[in-house]
């Protein structure tokens, strides 16, 4: 069976909830726990690959927007707006915030003009 379309996601209770729609037009809904999310990313990605060949450009999220936030047990949160207004929350334990702006401020300065990124 080929999904040819998110209907609808909502993310609670710990997981994330899709409906899709098929070749057919039917549609179809299934709930991936949080704990599963990079199993799912990382499997997505592979599918992908094995289609279309490698598209490191089809890889990148380029978020519209973007703001911080904290949790209700005051943890560092991190809100990405994508294109369609879907958000997407990175939260980071409290220690590790000083390891994420120190790693942003050297990507600050990769960008500099006449730096170079490669990619790994």
């Amino acid at each position: 069976m080929k999904y040819v379309e998110v209907v609808e996601w909502s993310a609670k209770d710990g997981g994330v909830r899709f409906t899709v729609k098929d070749e057919d037009q039917a549609l179809h809904s299934f709930e991936v726990g949080a704990e599963c999310s990079a199993v799912l990313a990382g499997a997505l990605v592979a599918e992908f690959e094995k289609r279309d060949g490698p598209d490191r450009e089809a890889q990148l999220l380029r978020p519209v927007g973007m703001q911080t936030g904290k949790t209700a047990q005051d943890e560092p949160m991190l809100f990405m707006t994508l294109r369609g207004g879907a958000e997407l929350p990175f939260v980071f334990k409290r220690e590790s915030l000083d390891v994420l702006i120190s790693e942003l401020q050297k990507l600050k300065e990769l960008i500099e003009p006449g730096a170079q990124i490669h990619w790994r």
